[in-house]
């Protein structure tokens, strides 16, 4: 490139830099992240991050998030941030890394006790609550190739767990655990989902495991090559119940991923969960962003669970006390919110 093209470029790039000032970094300069910890981006957690990031932001485009709203929050930009999953998000919120996140109900109960992964760790127990979500199913997904049909035939097979910090991981150790097996009994890798579909489609994989809403686009997107999903026995998701109460005995529906008829399984609500230090009025503001129209309407036309997120069942399955922020708004709501204690 010659001295004067070179010349040119800085010279452009100047002046569009000069116009793109006053339209984003000038108005901005008073914005502050809102940061929330989903999980794989062909999981659930992250697209439904990302539609209560743009609820919280009063508008899609910066420039004009500072100007008068009611909708979402002023002198804040919502980002959903990837994570490894529930038990990286409980741990970020409370490093001050991110403001918020989506948990699995229970993992945030076995935060807020200090129990099981977090027993001697007294950071983790600050996590409080500003609504449930939406029931999570366990699924676990093979090849149809693969015969499996029951949990006790993954034995042998080529299996990822998720993530080393995900929820998911730790409900799969409780699910081996209640079968009389471990990571042990298979080929165990740790990987999200997202990582998985390849290897799958290729055959170095049999299958993959993920507490997750449905449909699950790391699911559907397997489609084609034929999958099973494995059923968790009612008796045996009673049996884990009564050791893990969030845990509950539920099903996928038949035909959310076509073909698949009706599974038993267990799950677990999805919390939008805060640190307890958090501003009081803060969390107000961002419990009133999630239960406005303008966020739900995007919610429910944005992904399919997120019809399920609705204020009826804004409490059910709280496994962790609620902030005071959320409390308050529910308290001053209180004839659109059901259960508040």
């Amino acid at each position: 490139m010659s001295g004067i093209s070179i010349f040119r470029t800085k010279a452009v790039l100047f002046f569009v830099v000069l116009f793109l000032i006053p339209v984003t970094f000038v108005e901005a300069e008073d914005l502050r992240l809102f940061r929330i910890g989903t999980g794989g981006q062909t999981g659930v957690y992250y697209p439904i991050g990302k539609i209560i990031a743009r609820g919280i932001t009063l508008s899609d485009s910066i420039g004009k998030a500072v100007q008068a709203g009611k909708n979402g929050v002023p002198g804040y930009i919502g980002v959903a941030q990837n994570s490894a999953g529930s038990i990286d998000n409980i741990r970020s919120i409370v490093a001050g890394e991110i403001e918020a996140g989506l948990v699995q109900a229970d993992v945030a109960s076995w935060a807020f006790k200090g129990d099981h992964l977090f027993k001697r760790d007294e950071q983790v127990r600050a996590v409080r609550a500003i609504a449930s979500l939406y029931p999570e199913k366990f699924q676990i997904v093979t090849r149809r190739d693969a015969d499996v049909q029951s949990v006790a035939d993954l034995r042998g097979k080529r299996i990822s767990n998720d993530e080393i910090g995900s929820g998911t991981l730790a409900v799969m150790r409780i699910v081996l655990d209640a079968h009389g097996m471990s990571e042990n009994d298979f080929l165990s890798v740790y990987l999200k989902p997202v990582f998985t579909h390849d290897k799958i489609i290729s055959g170095e994989l049999d299958g993959f495991v993920m507490m997750a809403g449905t449909p699950m686009d790391a699911v559907s997107q397997l489609s084609d090559i034929g999958i099973s999903l494995v059923p968790i026995l009612p008796e045996i998701a009673a049996q884990i119940e009564v050791r893990y109460p969030y845990l509950v005995p539920g099903y996928i529906p038949a035909d959310v991923y076509p073909g698949i008829p009706e599974v038993p399984t267990i799950e677990v609500h999805a919390l939008l969960v805060v640190s307890e230090t958090m501003d009081e009025a803060l969390v107000y503001k961002i419990t009133e962003a999630l239960w406005n129209q303008r966020t739900l309407s995007m919610l429910k036309e944005g992904h399919p669970q997120g019809k399920f997120i609705t204020p009826e069942t804004a409490l059910t399955g709280i496994s962790i006390p609620l902030h005071p922020g959320a409390e308050k708004y529910y308290l001053d709501h209180s004839n659109r919110f059901e259960g508040l204690q």
